[in-house]
């Protein structure tokens, strides 16, 4: 993919310091919604395979290896599943998850081999989610789940607009919209972030050949209305903290809400 490089070596200088932005008020409440939906799906029965795809230092490759079942990991980037490797072996679960360095797009593994696969916090790095999914839906059994996110296209032009509504500012806003211009995650603007509507969402989960459960939001209250400089502080006032984090619950299953996340979750299935 035209991608893949430059995903490679964005993740690979971060990955030593990766984790730690996963400390911060925002990822605490956001990890916390995703479980939610996650745990419930995870397949019991220890020989049950899933897939964290893209999976980098195997922060949920490891909370649900502990939930019983067998994980394979599976990322570009050498440097953070090294990371993921040290983890690993802290936690005792050599046993449990098995690391593969690869590209997504195009596994190796045999046609329906996993029971589950989770795909988060991804699929935003590639301009053509077709490819992902296609091959998501090729490796999954039949009946079994695919958990995935995806960044929205509304949310993000709308936080284009920052707290200057700026002309500037507002045909940054329009044109993110129209996907002519694009969140970058580097300076230089070689690894962008794209994004598609809820609507988008669905459709290409369904025209792939899966069934959707659900699609849940996820990051109502930022970047749209607390501000980032709050939600990337790691220490928040505990009875603040859990207001927002029942702010957050009481939108996220509510499916005419979903233009106003941040991020989407699907719940989705492969039909018999």
């Amino acid at each position: 993919m035209i991608e893949e490089p430059e995903i490679k070596k964005y993740y690979d200088a971060r990955a030593q310091t990766y984790d730690a932005i996963f400390d911060s008020t925002y990822f605490k409440i956001h990890d916390l919604i995703t479980w939610k939906y996650v745990e419930p799906y995870i397949p019991m029965d220890p020989e049950s395979l899933v897939l964290d795809a893209g999976g980098g230092t195997g922060r949920w490759s490891i909370r649900i290896a502990k939930k019983g079942c067998r994980v394979f990991l599976m990322d570009i980037s050498k440097e953070m599943l090294a990371i993921a490797e040290g983890k690993v072996r802290e936690e005792g679960l050599q046993d449990r998850i098995a690391i593969k360095n690869g590209d997504i797009s195009k596994t190796d593994y045999s046609s329906e081999s996993f029971d589950m696969i989770l795909c988060e916090h991804t699929l935003f790095l590639f301009k053509n989610p077709d490819l992902i999914i296609k091959e998501l839906r090729r490796i999954l059994k039949k009946r079994a789940r695919l958990i995935v996110s995806v960044h929205n296209l509304y949310a993000q032009s709308v936080s284009t607009l920052a707290d200057r509504p700026t002309l500037n500012n507002v045909q940054k806003a329009l044109d993110t919209l129209h996907r002519k211009r694009y969140t970058t995650l580097t300076k230089e603007g070689k690894v962008k972030a794209y994004t598609w509507t809820p609507d988008e969402f669905r459709a290409i989960l369904e025209r792939n050949g899966f069934i959707v459960e659900k699609i849940i939001g996820k990051g109502f209250t930022m970047p749209l209305r607390i501000s980032k400089e709050l939600f990337m502080k790691k220490e928040c006032p505990k009875n603040l903290y859990q207001k927002i984090l029942e702010f957050e619950l009481a939108f996220c299953e509510k499916p005419d809400a979903l233009a106003l996340a941040g991020i989407l979750q699907a719940v989705a299935y492969k039909p018999p």
